[in-house]
This record gives structure tokens, C-alpha cells and sequence, in this order.
């Protein structure tokens, strides 16, 4: 039954390039502008291999070495895995596949903390939070936690702020649609997830327009930076919020939209929903026509 699935998925996908059919051609790509400066122009993009698309990528440097984690999506399979690459020159060397399931996974938030590294992958297929942890970084992992089974999520994102560690994630009880969204925001002990309280305001945004969350928040100037997804019309992963984080307490929560990113029309990109900061550079995923 799978063989036959494969095969199905791999004439589909053949006959969509040979008519120019509509396919999702999400790509990772590199610019050398800040945040605040960034526009779609001038990107270089990283080719996938056949029949994949690569997304949601995660920068993170370790010692010397700076790495790309990111979702690898097979369009025979019809499901992503988690993979890391080691950037060089601007090209993403020694890949490899690291977290692979019978389900789908994406969205690999990567978390250092303690001397150790966790990955927090998007699985809502599954139904559950999973928390991985590092045996051998960047190629080795194992399962460590489990939370919140039964719960439809997506794209959780943990920011340590003022000795206090916060889960924001996408959430559904039913409707997928939801998830890009519905923000709720849990206030967490440790990556074990034993302890988890919900927000008072929760879900804490309700609108298409940054509801999801589109990679790490980080902190710029002194400031609490997130990025978000803009869906609009049916056009899933459209464009980027960045948003200022301005309250963020066990009562409040308050965000700002100070930038705006989306292709015009006559641009070769489709959309953009993700956005990781490297050092002297961005790494983002753009879909493109």
C-alpha cells in the first residue's frame, strides 16, 4: 500500500512539473541585509534535492561551525523530515536527515540550554508536543519529552525571559485553519514539560495577520522580537510579520507589528514564512512561482 502511494504521489507530482501545475516550490534563502532592512531582493537560494522542498529553516552556530536546521519535505511521501546541513560559503554542506517518522514533521526550533541542545519540532499529526534532545550534535537525537497529548499544535517556539521560561505555540481543538491563527502562550519549568500553565489571555492573538509563529524570538537592542505569518486569502505562508513583544507577564500580553514583508505581484516569489537570524545575515524560506 505504501509502494503504491509513493507511486501515486510521484506520478502526481511528474505530471503537475510537466503541465506547470500548481506545486509548492518552498526554497531556504540567504541575505546579507538586517532585520529591519530586509526586503526580497537579492536572495540567495539553496537548491533542494528532487522532489523536496526545504523550509522552516533554524540557524545556529556551535564553536566555529554554523548549521541550518529545516524541514525537508518529500512530495513522494507526501511528509517532512528534520534535517541539518552545515553552511560553508554560503552552501549547505553534509546534510542530513535527523528526526524521521511515519508522520509529518517541520518546524525544527533548536534550543541551547545547560550545555545541552533540544529540538522541538512541529508534530500535529501526531497530536502532541515532543521534546528532543542531543546525544551526538547536530546528527543524533532522542526522544526526551512528551506534553499535551491529544492537542493539535504548531510551531511551538520557548523564550527564556526574566528567569522565566515561556512555551508560545499554535493551537486547535478541530479546525486546521485555526492554527495559523490562534496564539497561545504557557508559562513552562523546564523542557521536561511536567509543568505547564496556561496564559490568562489565552489564545493571546486571534488573527490571520501574526497569529503564527514564523521562527525564534529574539532579543535586539533590548528588545523581545517575534516573528509571525501573515495568511491572507487562502494563501498560506503569504508573509512575515516582526513584531516588538512589549508586556509579557502571568496577566498581560502585548505585541506591536513594527515591519511588514510580502511579495508584490510581479516578483517571482509566491510567499514568505519564516525568518532566522544568523550572524551578517538572514536565513529565510520563500515559496516560489
Amino acid at each position: 500500500m505504501q509502494k503504491k502511494f509513493k507511486i501515486f504521489n510521484f506520478l502526481k507530482f511528474f505530471f503537475k512539473k510537466i503541465f506547470g501545475l500548481k506545486i509548492d516550490n518552498w526554497k531556504i534563502g540567504i541575505s546579507n541585509k538586517n532585520l529591519y532592512e530586509f526586503d526580497l531582493n537579492n536572495i540567495k537560494f539553496l537548491e533542494p534535492g528532487f522532489a523536496e522542498y526545504w523550509a522552516d529553516p533554524f540557524y545556529f552556530k556551535h564553536q566555529t561551525k554554523e548549521y541550518i536546521f529545516f524541514e525537508k519535505y518529500s512530495h513522494i511521501s507526501g511528509k517532512g523530515c528534520i534535517s541539518v546541513g552545515e553552511l560553508k560559503n554560503l552552501e549547505l554542506v553534509n546534510v542530513h536527515d535527523i528526526i524521521k517518522k511515519d508522520y509529518h514533521l517541520s518546524y525544527p526550533f533548536i534550543y541551547f540550554e545547560k550545555n545541552n541542545f533540544y529540538l522541538i519540532p512541529e508534530t500535529h499529526e501526531n497530536k502532541r508536543l515532543e521534546v528532543y534532545k542531543a546525544v551526538d550534535f547536530p546528527y543524533r537525537w532522542k526522544l526526551y519529552s512528551t506534553a499535551f497529548d491529544g492537542k493539535i499544535l504548531a510551531d511551538p517556539t520557548v523564550l527564556a525571559v526574566d528567569n522565566e521560561l515561556w512555551l508560545f505555540v499554535n493551537e486547535t481543538k478541530n479546525d486546521i485553519n485555526n492554527l495559523n491563527k490562534d496564539l497561545n502562550i504557557y508559562k513552562i519549568d523546564n523542557l521536561l514539560m511536567n509543568n505547564y500553565k496556561p496564559h490568562l489571555k489565552n489564545p493571546v492573538i486571534q488573527s490571520f495577520i501574526g497569529g503564527r509563529n514564523a521562527g525564534k524570538i529574539e532579543k535586539i537592542n533590548g528588545k523581545i522580537i517575534r516573528p509571525s505569518q501573515i495568511y491572507k486569502e487562502n494563501k498560506y505562508g503569504f508573509g512575515l510579520c516582526i513584531s516588538e513583544i512589549e508586556i509579557l507577564n502571568d496577566f498581560e500580553y502585548k505585541e506591536k507589528i513594527v515591519k511588514k514583508i510580502s511579495p508584490t505581484e510581479d516578483s517571482n516569489i509566491k510567499g514568505i514564512h519564516h525568518i532566522s537570524i544568523g550572524e551578517g545575515k538572514l536565513i529565510i524560506d520563500c515559496n516560489l512561482k
